[in-house]
């Protein structure tokens, strides 16, 4: 089986930065005997928002071999190793996947329940949303029950984001140049059967500051008691500063640590396994502190009986987790001899490599925390090898029915 087609550009003329990414593709497919490329998925930077629905219907046009489009909007675009900083960039990727194996859904298209559609059956799926929608945490899980492994990734997208989701019978229309396939609220991507194999790991970038905690008491996104403790003496303890009129900088030094410092929010006694911060953990921004009820206010309403794990971004601590989930995914590729018979060893030999990636980072990682331009994507390919890859910068990743907004999300698409 082949690499999955890429091609990206940028240009102050988005028909122009289109273009170019059509050439490359054509380029790409010419060389190469393949099946028909069905899927399209499509990234675009924020800059590009205003021109989605024209953008979309060239495409369209000039690819006339892809009938079915998703993608979404993000703060900035990567490809390859490459993060494009303009904002008049996009990326494709062009998946040679049957149709019978995939289904591209929307709010006018929504996924059916899982087993409610004859012939398919969603396993995994790609999501894409805005940050702002409503009941977020509730819509996640209602989607994730439609899909039989659970196995959700993805990205949202700022308020002004948009989306892609155009279905085949669209394509008409959309060639007309009629306003379809464009989304700017909802849920849309496209959700894959199990003949479609991807898998999905989440990088985390934090090093934990020491053991969980219980959180025994919150209000919204305030948490008032650690373990039975006012949560604010708590924390300052474990930065090893104080916060009084007494001390030195009173309340500069405490606040110059605190800005360092983040509060990953976990089940109870879990998000945390051998010193690392586990997929369960959602980090979460420190945004202020109550002084009057000692408390910590973070970025989003947290609940008792979970566990909060303080922790810090660290460069080191976030160059080995990426090496470490590259070495994961080579071992997931090795082929498995445990449970294979005689019948089915020969095609349990048969290797695995990667056909396409899509990875969605976060603002605050790149070159902020991995120390130069584009430095984050080539560990990628150091960890992974060559292989075709697009993604975004957004506002938050998704990965299962978990939000994160600090995290890197890579899925790796395999065939044999």
């Amino acid at each position: 089986m082949s690499l999955f087609p890429v091609a990206h550009a940028s240009h102050e003329d988005w028909r122009a930065a289109t273009e170019q990414v059509v050439l490359q593709l054509r380029g790409q497919l010419l060389r190469q005997s393949l099946q028909p490329h069905r899927l399209g998925l499509v990234y675009i930077a924020q800059g590009l928002v205003p021109h989605a629905q024209p953008l979309l219907a060239l495409l369209a046009r000039e690819l006339p071999q892809v009938t079915d489009w998703v993608g979404s909007s993000g703060h900035a675009v990567l490809a390859m190793e490459h993060e494009y900083s303009e904002s008049s960039s996009l990326a494709v990727m062009l998946l040679d996947l049957p149709a019978a194996h995939y289904r591209v859904y929307s709010g006018v298209a929504p996924l059916a329940q899982s087993g409610a559609e004859a012939g398919f059956e969603a396993h995994s799926a790609l999501v894409h949303s805005s940050i702002d929608q409503p009941d977020l945490a509730e819509l996640l899980l209602e989607l994730s029950e439609r899909i039989s492994s659970g196995n959700l990734f993805g990205a949202l997208s700022s308020e002004q984001g948009v989306q892609f989701a155009c279905r085949a019978e669209d394509l008409p229309r959309l060639r007309a140049q009629a306003s379809v396939g464009i989304f700017h609220a909802g849920f849309s991507g496209v959700a894959f059967d199990a003949d479609v194999a991807c898998i999905s790991r989440l990088a985390q970038g934090c090093a934990p500051l020491g053991a969980g905690l219980e959180i025994t008491e919150a209000r919204g996104p305030v948490v008032l008691e650690l373990e039975g403790e006012p949560a604010l003496p708590r924390l300052l303890q474990m930065l090893d500063v104080e916060a009084s009129p007494s001390a030195g900088g009173g309340w500069q030094a405490a606040l110059s640590q605190l800005r360092k410092t983040q509060a990953a929010i976990a089940p109870l006694g879990r998000g945390l396994e051998r010193g690392a911060l586990t997929d369960e953990a959602q980090v979460l921004h420190i945004v202020g502190l109550d002084p009057v009820r000692q408390g910590v206010a973070l970025s989003s309403p947290v609940e008792a009986e979970h566990t909060v794990i303080f922790c810090q971004r660290q460069s080191s601590a976030a160059r080995h987790e990426l090496m470490q989930m590259g070495a994961a995914l080579k071992d997931a590729l090795q082929p498995d001899f445990a449970d294979a018979g005689p019948e089915t060893m020969a095609e349990a030999a048969q290797p695995q490599h990667i056909r396409g990636a899509i990875y969605v980072s976060s603002k605050g990682r790149g070159s902020e925390l991995f120390g130069g331009a584009d430095a984050e994507l080539k560990l990628l390919r150091h960890a992974l090898g060559p292989v075709p890859l697009i993604g975004l910068v957004a506002e938050a990743q998704l990965m299962d029915a978990h939000v994160h907004q600090l995290a890197g999300v890579l899925t790796v698409f395999t065939g044999k």
